[in-house]
């Protein structure tokens, strides 16, 4: 589902064009290289705000004309993600290392995609970073086999032989 239409269409009558309004200015204030991956709002009054990137998450509350709260979240201190259903809405919560956000009265299938969405980021970010330090385990181990054959422990061939194993060729 695609989150970012389907709130413009639950926006309401004569709201559909100040969301769409709303998510396009957000869209125009994002990273280079960064995407739109979703997006939720409060019903019936889209107060509250919940935008999802590829790199973070933003919490934006309006709370009248000349006063707006923003909380940003980048997905690497993102620690949860919380749904809970009351009535006939659904609030979230974005755990972060020393912050926390919510936004309340989203439709519940739209609070569920998100969650979904923000949980396969997270899980994919988490598989990156163990990637890395892998990357980084491997390079230090064929360092320390250098040093190794550098003082005569192993041989050349040794070497080539346990470095090629390492790197899986």
């Amino acid at each position: 589902m695609d989150t970012i239409q389907e709130t413009i269409k639950l926006a309401g009558l004569g709201r559909k064009k100040a969301m769409q309004k709303q998510i396009e200015l957000f869209r125009s204030g994002l990273m280079e290289e960064e995407n739109l991956l979703g997006v939720g709002a409060s019903n019936p009054k889209p107060t509250e705000q919940i935008y999802v990137t590829d790199k973070r998450i933003i919490v934006h509350k309006i709370e009248g004309i000349f006063k707006n709260e923003k909380v940003e979240f980048p997905l690497s201190s993102v620690s949860s993600i919380n749904t809970t259903v009351k009535g006939l809405g659904a609030n979230i919560e974005i755990v972060a290392s020393n912050n926390k956000a919510s936004v309340e009265k989203l439709h519940i299938h739209i609070a569920q995609e998100l969650k979904s969405l923000i949980d396969s980021l997270l899980h994919s970010s988490s598989n990156q970073t163990a990637s890395i330090n892998t990357s980084v385990d491997i390079a230090d181990q064929i360092k320390k086999l250098a040093d190794l054959r550098d003082s005569g422990i192993l041989t050349e061939e040794e070497f080539n032989a346990k470095k090629k194993q390492l790197l899986g060729i």
